[in-house]
């Protein structure tokens, strides 16, 4: 009993020494992809039970990388993930055969493993892919010169010309429904909005989104991954041309710490959006479909677009994951308030026509 104890902690040890090798691998974007992957191959191949006679390939979509050459046989166990039409499996085969009268050749804990760190090699080959497209086509490093509104907003926030000027060394611009940064991904940067319009959501694996929060100018994204959070817990995508600055967190903490006046106001600007996301959350939780709809339509209305009018390129289905609803839903009850003279609908976009109608029917959602 005592010798299966002490065989379990060796191999559960190999295990936890893989993935901590594992994640320093993966914490390095510079080095060409094959290296790294040969790296983790080598690693997983440590890992096993029958490390000596173990043989591993990672496949990242039609290309194979090992760290020796494969020896592909019938003793195989593999991890597979899929995401953002990136898949990654990763295959162990033993090279001899093994005679094992109880149990199984490869461990529960061996295909766990497996299973996490496929998900894991995904997420980074889809942060190194954006990062990738950040530097060859958009990315400039040169200094820019922002405009007028930007800088004041910028020293509104208590700021000197030398940190407006290195918050705003390198921008990027992005087309209407590009990706801007991907739930799950590494969290290198902050991002800094300055032109368009961003949708930040919350995404499930069956394909599912909750809209919790449209970011209009000027505003920043991923302030709660600037402390001991490696991974963006949201997507956030373009819903107009936008232009955005990226922001190393390192620079940004340092900012923080020799300003304390910005520390404050970044403090302030992170608990205003904590009420705000209770705010959403007690209108998703507590409502009904017609309440929820109404605390929407006085969102868009009196935080993102201050006006009457809310703007073509909020879509139904954007209003729809804003809510919490279907897409059929939300439009069945759109038309409901056209009928009774709350709401005009011109195409896409929405004007309320009696908001305190829309009170109404939020406050007793």
């Amino acid at each position: 009993m005592e010798t299966d104890i002490s065989k379990a902690l060796v191999e559960r040890t190999k295990e936890l020494t893989c993935l901590y090798e594992a994640n320093e691998y993966m914490s390095d974007l510079s080095s060409p992809l094959e290296a790294v992957m040969s790296k983790l191959c080598r690693s997983i191949e440590k890992s096993m039970q029958y490390n000596d006679i173990s043989c591993c390939e990672i496949v990242v979509n039609q290309s194979s990388y090992s760290y020796t050459s494969i020896k592909r046989t019938e003793l195989k166990l593999s991890g597979k993930y899929i995401y953002e039409g990136t898949i990654v499996q990763i295959n162990v085969y033993y090279t001899k055969p093994i005679r094992k009268e109880h149990g199984t050749i490869f461990l529960p804990e061996e295909q766990q493993l497996l299973n996490t760190l496929a998900q894991k090699i995904t997420h980074y080959i889809n942060y190194r892919n954006l990062r990738e497209t950040y530097e060859r086509t958009n990315i400039t490093t040169k200094s820019i010169q922002p405009d007028d509104r930007l800088t004041y907003w910028l020293k509104s926030l208590t700021l000197n010309d030398t940190e407006i000027e290195t918050l705003l060394k390198n921008v990027i611009y992005f087309k209407k429904n590009e990706t801007i940064c991907k739930q799950f991904t590494i969290s290198n940067y902050l991002m800094l909005l300055t032109e368009g319009y961003i949708k930040l959501s919350l995404e499930h694996y069956i394909e599912h989104q909750f809209i919790f929060k449209i970011l209009k100018p000027f505003d920043f994204i991923g302030l709660s991954c600037l402390y001991d959070v490696q991974h963006y817990p949201f997507t956030a995508v373009s819903l107009t041309p936008s232009k955005v600055y990226l922001v190393e967190k390192d620079i940004f903490k340092n900012i923080i710490y020799h300003n304390p006046r910005f520390s404050e106001k970044i403090l302030t600007m992170y608990t205003k959006n904590f009420s705000f996301l209770l705010t959403r959350l007690n209108s998703i939780a507590n409502k009904q479909a017609l309440g929820r709809l109404c605390d929407a339509l006085l969102y868009l209305s009196d935080t993102v677009f201050e006006s009457s009018n809310i703007e073509s390129f909020i879509s139904r289905k954007d209003l729809a994951d804003l809510c919490g609803l279907s897409t059929e839903n939300t439009v069945r009850l759109l038309s409901d308030l056209k009928n009774n003279q709350i709401v005009a609908l011109n195409r896409n976009e929405i004007q309320i026509l009696n908001k305190q109608k829309i009170v109404t029917l939020s406050q007793h959602g």
